[in-house]
């Protein structure tokens, strides 16, 4: 070609040669010009082409043409289709670029410091061997300076899309090649990508050189040619504006890999991507930088032994553990926790342990979504013992955090930006704070339908439980150490250490474990499935008597105790637990405390709930003129239960445990439910402890107060009420306490007969001006019931509703006003003025009596004070209790 000719024809008389980096042989520049021959191969194509215009020199030319079958390959549009043979030459000019730094002009040129300053140890790289400075650049390419990185990349796209511009990936790698990817063509990266498939199968050497550049590609997408063609366009819809390079646009990816429309070809091979970097620690660059000082722990141990995996491991049990600082590494290992949680193929023990019940029990289950996890933990008692254990272990990791609660986490995210946004994750907060509003309104259906399965299954053992085997740590192995080792991790402990915290929830002491306990206890009594040991010995039951029952909101447990004397032993054994739980807090009794939430905040708000006292607060509250008729109705309910079964009065079970097994045992272990153990105590009451006396007495007192016809504690006396008390007021029971009074009036003047009987002859019974006969039963339980001053305790209830009477009485009899009413006649204020005031006043001498409730009140152990309140407008008119629960 002339002199003259333009400068695609320019021809050199003799080859160029350079040695711009030293440490490198000197090499022939190719063409003289370092690019193809444009008059070669690619003549015709260059004719047409984007890149006819462009000066040959330094590989424009050929990087051009590159980009174009790199756009074509990834299916762009606008990409132009290059011949084959031009595609060959192309390739053909990078791969002896590879062999030495020097017949690159412009990456010599860019590298010469770098090479001199980073490649100078050329024995690591072999001094002559072709492509070892252009390696080393790549090794170090986080040092590098901007000019010389960018030139790198260059050469590692012509790598990614030829494996043959890698010397030594081409000559390490050759046979097997041969053997695993014979007949697939050159270029596109598929050589490589079918070598990186065929890993397990690959000789040692061979295997390390895909290493290496797998390692490169997980850094820049762009370097995983066949992932990038197929990831393009979701990059372009779901990452449009993350940058390339430090695995950002992969990790956007991987975030958004479950959005609707992500494309399922660009999915499965980022899911193969993480699946393979679960297994090898060494493939995620971005791991091992950001968490080289904890790497470095985890290899340095025993357990390490060369395993790649179980580096990932031994990461995510130290986070568990809190043994990883904030920063950059705990967020990447708390990223791979996540991917865990999200498929089995992304946790290697669980995957390795439950290969073959995998294929087994959940073959046809596709993988993502925790889908196959779930298969399998449904089908639990069918898992190999290697695979239940796994799972176990998986399982109480992934409580610790909704985040690892993947199913959950979607069905809410919702409920989380409304009710749970600014609570931090972690320690199982944010999914108790879902617990807590699931009751609300808005809370949807399938966030509500996933509280209600976890709730299930952190009833099944407590280590599923995070917040209660955190808090309660020390208790149980304190209280529960024998029931279910911990180190037993191969079977669920059923709930029998649970069980066990609740029964022994007065010896807790740790306050935080109290509080878990109750809640746990909570979740008992709304959901019978959360009591596993209940559900267990119920299951029957249920679906014989309740199969049309909706369970939470304790209805399940309602309609199982409306069958009460219809139900197994089991079931009605385990029901009977339940009630005492639910006897000792006010919490876990969902009627009564919505029932009673006014009249708790009105009259026991300063109450701490725990031992009945609240219920006992609410009892003495009874007959208050401003207290709801739902809430009487429950505690009346409520102490009539009591009546069939002394356990359910807790202060009375801890005060008489030891004189019903001295005295009672044969009518306790009848669990007849008919009121035998307090019949028994009755009759023993000569013998009882003081304490059991005392809280015998109260509630005996109790059931008179409430009096109705045949309740079990009292029928004894029913003939003596109707007798003495109903035949002249038969209205008498509708008011509280009014039977009470009656039969202590009857006990005074018996009292006060016995004692006149000592000094005249006594009058025969029944003669006239003899007080009222009651039967020995009866008056046993009311000389049981009576404390010093029997009647003043029962009058001094009445004392408000008797000073109303009094003060209406004046008013009819003289004429002037002493009560404010409204409309309806109900009582409202008093007015009085003048000696009005002085008639007032004398009406309230009744009151005197409650003075002599002191001596009775400190002998039940309730408070002395007495609060006179007069009905509100158009609410029922009862007197108010003076007796607790």
């Amino acid at each position: 070609m002339g002199a003259g000719s333009s400068p695609c024809r320019r021809r050199h008389p003799a080859a160029k040669k350079n040695k711009q980096v030293e440490l490198a042989p000197e090499a022939d520049v190719q063409n003289d010009i370092d690019d193809i021959d444009v008059q070669g191969k690619c003549k015709d194509f260059l004719s047409s082409s984007v890149c006819k215009d462009l000066e040959p020199g330094e590989g424009a030319v050929a990087n051009c043409i590159s980009e174009g079958i790199a756009a074509a390959e990834v299916g762009e549009e606008s990409a132009e289709t290059v011949p084959d043979e031009c595609q060959e030459d192309v390739y053909q000019f990078m791969i002896t670029r590879g062999k030495n730094i020097n017949a690159n002009l412009p990456l010599a040129k860019a590298c010469q410091a770098d090479a001199e300053k980073l490649c100078k140890n050329t024995w690591v790289f072999g001094p002559t061997a072709e492509g070892r400075i252009i390696a080393c650049l790549r090794e170090e390419k986080g040092k590098l300076s901007k000019a010389c990185a960018a030139e790198v990349f260059k050469m590692q796209m012509a790598i990614a899309t030829d494996y043959r511009a890698d010397p030594e990936l081409a000559a390490l790698c050759k046979a097997d090649i041969e053997q695993h990817c014979k007949g697939i063509k050159d270029g596109g990266g598929r050589v490589t990508a079918c070598l990186r498939s065929t890993r397990a199968q690959l000789r040692p050497e061979c295997a390390e050189a895909v290493f290496r550049q797998e390692l490169e590609a997980d850094e820049d997408l762009r370097l995983n040619i066949v992932v990038y063609k197929k990831c393009l366009a979701d990059k372009k819809t779901f990452c449009p504006h993350v940058p390339p390079g430090n695995a950002r646009a992969r990790d956007c990816l991987v975030a958004a890999r479950n959005e609707e429309g992500f494309s399922s070809a660009c999915r499965d091979e980022l899911e193969a991507m993480i699946e393979a970097r679960v297994r090898d620690f060494r493939i995620d660059a971005r791991l091992r930088r950001v968490c080289k000082d904890q790497m470095q722990d985890c290899i340095g141990m025993d357990i390490y032994e060369g395993d790649e995996t179980i580096v990932n491991i031994c990461l995510q049990d130290n986070l568990a553990q809190g043994l990883i600082p904030e920063g950059a590494c705990k967020n990447m290992v708390y990223e791979y926790q996540q991917l865990a949680a999200q498929d089995i193929r992304f946790d290697v023990p669980l995957a390795d342990a439950c290969h073959t019940d995998r294929q087994k029990l959940c073959g046809n289950v596709p993988p993502g979504s925790a889908r196959v996890i779930r298969c399998l933990q449904t089908q639990r008692d069918k898992l190999s013992s290697h695979c239940r254990a796994e799972m176990f272990n998986e399982e109480v990791r992934f409580s610790e955090n909704i985040d690892f609660q993947y199913p959950m986490k979607q069905a809410c995210l919702r409920e989380i930006d409304r009710y749970c946004k600014d609570v931090p994750h972690g320690q199982a907060r944010v999914i108790r704070c879902l617990q807590e509003n699931k009751g609300q309104k808005e809370f949807g259906k399938a966030c509500l339908k996933e509280m209600t399965s976890y709730e299930q299954k952190s009833s099944q053992d407590y280590r599923f439980n995070f917040r209660l085997a955190s808090q309660c740590k020390a208790d149980i192995k304190s209280l529960c150490s024998g029931i279910c080792k911990p180190e037993q991790g191969q079977q669920v402990c059923g709930g029998t250490v649970l069980r066990c915290l609740t029964e022994m929830r007065d010896q807790i002491t740790s306050e935080g474990c109290r509080k878990e306990v109750l809640y746990f206890e909570k979740m008992e009594v709304s959901n019978f499935n959360n009591d596993v040991i209940l559900a267990a010995n119920c299951r029957g039951d249920v679906d014989k008597f309740c199969k049309n029952v909706e369970p939470g909101e304790g209805r399940v447990h309602a309609c199982l105790r409306e069958h009460r004397r219809e139900l197994s032993d089991a079931c009605r054994r385990e029901e009977m637990i339940l009630e005492q739980q639910e006897a000792e807090h006010i919490e876990l009794r969902p009627n009564l405390l919505k029932a009673c939430a006014d009249e708790r905040q009105a009259f026991c708000a300063g109450v701490a709930p725990g031992s009945a006292r609240v219920f006992r607060c609410l009892a003495e509250k009874l007959a208050d003129p401003d207290f709801g008729p739902k809430c009487r109705y429950e505690v009346i309910a409520k102490l009539q239960r009591r009546q069939a079964n002394w356990k359910l009065d807790p202060m009375l079970r801890r005060a008489c445990r030891s004189d019903v097994d001295a005295l009672c045992k044969s009518e306790d272990a009848q669990a007849s439910e008919t009121g035998e153990v307090y019949r028994c105590l009755v009759h023993n009451y000569d013998d009882l402890d003081p304490n059991c006396k005392k809280e015998l007495g109260r509630a005996v007192h109790m059931a008179f107060f409430i009096w109705s016809p045949n309740s079990i504690m009292t029928r004894e006396c029913d003939a003596d009420v109707q007798r003495v008390c109903l035949k002249d007021r038969p209205n008498m029971d509708r008011v509280p306490g009014q039977v009470g009074t009656c039969l202590a009036d009857v006990m005074e003047q018996l009292q006060a007969a016995e004692a006149t009987s000592r000094k005249i002859v006594k009058e025969a019974p029944g003669a006239p001006g003899s007080p009222p006969q009651l039967s020995d039963e009866c008056k046993l339980l009311a000389d049981v019931a009576e404390p010093p001053n029997m009647k003043r305790a029962f009058e001094t209830t009445l004392s408000v509703a008797l000073l109303e009477s009094q003060l209406s009485s004046l008013e009819s009899k003289t004429g002037l006003p002493l009560l404010n009413r409204d409309r309806k006649g109900n009582a409202q204020s008093l007015s009085l003025t003048g000696w009005t005031a002085i008639a007032g006043m004398a009406a309230m001498v009744v009151l005197v009596a409650a003075g002599g409730t002191y001596a009775w009140r400190q002998y039940k152990g309730v408070p002395d004070s007495v609060t006179v309140v007069l009905k509100s407008a158009g609410k029922p008119r009862y007197n108010r209790v003076a007796s607790s629960d």
